[in-house]
């Protein structure tokens, strides 16, 4: 190739491959600098019409032949109809003999993807090539948007994304940081949706700010127009909608109002949100939609607002006694204009103590929906909290629990250890505590809504599952699992201190039919389960309470706990439960209860105990040895346990494979 250049102030003469001096004239402008000659015998013909052409960003050639190499001037030469282009830098591998695009100053390789992708890395204007003349190579394009992205070209950027419905992942989320920045930002909220939470996180809070900014906009100029467009901003806050309802409320105008309340819910459907829209419904005279309204909030939470609110709509529908019932509850709590609306002397908390006052009422943020049950040492209710029912234990306030309330964290974790275990959620205790009726010490526990054994053993309804044939199996099944209950309270040095039937719960309800009843049973349909852990002492500590009938004389005594005491009271329930009575005449049991009161009377008490014969007559003769030995004291919970399952493997074949597999969990007991 022969050439003549100018590049500045210097010329050369390129022949052949050899660059040298030139001091001829060469009529160079903008990007022409040079031309082709005729070489000879030392002679230089110009070809005005074959120029050389400086590569630079504007020039679009699709395709042109790279020929060589001038070394000294880093330049290589393009051939490209009758014009030479030379570019100025380096070329990674080239291929000379080859065609090659010149893409705005950059030449690719034709066909080179990566080359391609690499020059619109470097030059904006060659993704946009890329884009307009490889619309089917989705590496191209996705690499292309990039590059908009990179050199903060978010016009172009979005409206190629969109043009191309891309959806990898890694160019949706640099366009979403475009669309920021255009200010599509809730465009750029969808695709973190899908792509990033810490990203939507951090726009979302962003444009609350901005909308929180706008609030206290109007909070100072009063220009509502500020509020409406804040409510376009984010589809998901509630806050502009919120304060549109306080604005019309004030207005008095509640229809509009209420419009705003509404779609605040509809956004939010929170507690609060909740109980602003049945307010606004009750200022409008919907009363019965506002308490369908009011109900669904209490499914999230039940409180002193809710109720007055509560107490407005059923006042509006004329109910004024469960009006009076819900104002009462708030007026409790602190709502004085609740206060207004009840008659004082309805305040009053009886002596004795009536627990049904608690009905309706919240304690620790459960509901309180019935009393189930009034015991010697406390009250069980039925509660309700998110839509869950769960039993409350309330300690009667004449006892002082104290130190067992702090045992009932330890029973919490115990109770999560055997399915056979009525579980405990959480515990409440101000031993401080001055409002009784406010703030009583309470167990949360599952709740068992099948009832219990002591029940089963009284109700008629149960009478042909107790004079079943299948009964004796049905107790030594039932049985079998809450001595693995106990053993899991000895492993960990807690003495339970009040087994008897009515604290042998039932997960659902047991069918009145024998075969029903044990099919049930060992199909895990109804799981018994040992409640009242509450109960429960250490090891050695001194018990301060007992069931009579029930606990071992010492226990009455005051003696120390010891696992002895939980199979006495474990027998006497077995036994109780297979004949309907109790193992000992009721003679000793009055001279016990005597020598409870009376030491003096303690001794000759224990040595009547001690001699007295249980019958055994009605008792079917493979319970009778684990009954005399565990009055006796003579047998441990792990020896009752096997023995139990051994009856009901070798006596009644029952999931004899299911058994030996559970007996074998406790050897190492």
């Amino acid at each position: 190739m022969q050439l003549v250049l100018q590049l500045e102030n210097e010329k050369y003469l390129y022949v052949d491959g050899v660059l040298r001096p030139y001091d001829g004239k060469i009529r160079a402008k903008d990007d022409v600098i040079g031309y082709r000659i005729v070489y000879d015998a030392g002679k230089v013909k110009l070809l005005n019409e074959y120029k050389v052409i400086k590569v630079n960003d504007s020039n679009l050639v699709v395709q042109a032949i790279l020929r060589e190499k001038i070394e000294k001037l880093n330049a290589y030469l393009f051939e490209y109809e009758n014009n030479i282009y030379i570019y100025f830098g380096d070329i990674k591998n080239p291929k000379y003999n080859f065609p090659y695009m010149i893409i705005y100053g950059i030449p690719v390789a034709l066909g080179s993807k990566d080359e391609l992708i690499e020059a619109m890395n470097k030059d904006y204007k060659v993704a946009l090539f890329g884009l307009e003349n490889f619309k089917n190579d989705i590496k191209i394009i996705n690499n292309a948007i990039f590059s908009l992205v990179k050199f903060d070209k978010c016009i172009d950027a979005v409206k190629y994304y969109r043009e191309y419905k891309i959806s990898d992942p890694e160019v949706s989320l640099a366009v979403a940081q475009c669309m920021e920045k255009i200010g599509e930002e809730l465009e750029a909220l969808k695709i973190y949706s899908f792509l990033s939470e810490e990203k939507y996180r951090e726009l979302e809070s962003k444009i609350r700010e901005k909308i929180n900014n706008m609030i206290e906009e109007y909070r100072k100029s009063g220009n509502v127009k500020t509020l409406m467009d804040a409510v376009r901003m984010l589809p998901t806050y509630d806050a502009p909608l919120i304060e549109l309802g306080w604005h019309f409320v004030n207005k008095r105008k509640f229809d509009e109002a209420l419009k705003y309340f509404d779609e605040a819910v509809k956004r939010s459907p929170t507690f609060h949100n909740l109980l602003l829209y049945a307010w606004a419904l009750i200022n409008n005279e919907q009363y019965k939609k506002a308490l369908e309204v009011i109900e669904k909030a209490e499914k999230i939470k039940r409180n002193a607002g809710s109720a007055y609110i509560k107490g407005l709509a059923l006042e509006g529908l004329n109910a004024f006694s469960h009006a009076e019932r819900e104002f009462l509850y708030a007026c409790r709590e602190g709502i004085i204009d609740a206060c207004m609306k009840i008659r004082s002397y309805k305040l009053y908390v009886p002596e004795p103590f009536d627990p049904s006052v608690w009905l309706g009422y919240v304690l620790y943020g459960y509901e309180v929906k019935q009393l189930l049950g009034n015991g010697g040492m406390g009250y069980v209710l039925l509660v309700e909290r998110n839509g869950r029912k769960y039993a409350m234990k309330v300690m009667k306030k004449e006892y002082t629990f104290v130190e067992m309330l702090y045992e009932v964290a330890k029973m919490q974790e115990i109770s999560k250890r055997s399915e056979y275990l009525v579980k405990i959620f959480a515990s409440f205790l101000d031993e401080n505590w001055t409002d009784y009726f406010s703030s009583p010490p309470a167990i949360i526990m599952e709740y068992m809504e099948g009832g219990d054994l002591r029940s089963v053993l009284v109700d008629p309804e149960y009478s042909a599952l107790r004079h079943s044939v299948k009964w004796p199996q049905v107790v030594a099944f039932i049985f079998s699992k809450l001595a693995k209950a106990i053993i899991e309270i000895h492993k960990e040095g807690y003495v339970h201190c009040d087994i008897k039937p009515s604290n042998i719960l039932f997960n659902r309800k047991l069918p009145r039919y024998g075969e029903d009843a044990l099919n049930a049973l060992t199909k895990s349909e109804v799981i018994p389960k040992l409640s009242d852990l509450g109960s429960s002492v250490k090891l050695g500590t001194p018990v301060m309470h007992y069931t009579p009938y029930y606990a071992h004389p010492l226990q009455r005594f005051g003696n120390k706990a010891e696992t002895m005491f939980d199979v006495y009271s474990f027998t006497v329930s077995l036994y109780v439960s297979l004949t309907n009575n109790f193992p000992f005449p009721e003679w000793l049991e009055n001279e016990i209860e005597e020598a409870v009161k009376d030491s003096e009377k303690r001794k000759q008490a224990l040595e009547d105990f001690y001699n007295a014969v249980p019958r055994l007559d009605y008792i079917p003769s493979e319970f009778r040895d684990i009954i005399v030995r565990g009055l006796r004291g003579e047998i441990s919970m792990l020896e009752i346990n096997k023995e139990l399952e051994e009856i009901l493997i070798e006596e009644y074949n029952i999931d004899s494979n299911n058994l030996e597999n559970e007996a074998e969990k406790l050897i190492n007991y």
